[in-house]
């Protein structure tokens, strides 16, 4: 299984997935706007932590999925030990946190917010502190 860095671009990435996939399904419109978002996310990286970062995000974005898989695990009504447990390892800065939420509310709500999406997403909002 791929190891995945605390705080990096590909944990934001897995948590913007994460949100999409509650409904049961990512969209190509939630894909597209990820991918749409994906420039400004590398230059909030970089000014966090002096850090560029250049990926091809097909090859992410596949290796991402692949290691959500069943997605059924992590789509349940409520949030488990497990998805608590993966989230909170690789989401641990606080302005990671925000980019993260953001980035998820915005690729979730391109094809329309889905109950479940929302649930997930004010679950981590209100975990997190915001």
């Amino acid at each position: 299984m791929k190891t995945i860095e605390p705080n990096s671009l590909e944990a934001v990435v897995l948590f913007t997935l994460y949100i999409c996939a509650q409904d049961g399904n990512i969209s190509d419109e939630e894909l597209a706007e990820l991918s749409a978002e994906l420039p400004v996310l590398k230059k909030l990286y970089f000014d966090f932590y002096g850090e560029f970062i250049d990926f091809d995000l097909k090859q992410v974005l596949s290796d991402l999925y692949e290691l959500m898989q069943p997605i059924s695990q992590l789509t349940k009504a409520k949030v488990t030990n497990e998805e608590s447990t993966l989230i909170e390892s690789l989401l641990t800065d606080p302005k990671v946190q925000d980019v993260a939420l953001l980035a998820a509310r915005s690729a979730a709500s391109i094809d329309s917010l889905q109950k479940q999406e929302e649930a997930k997403y004010n679950y981590w909002f209100k975990a997190w502190g915001v």
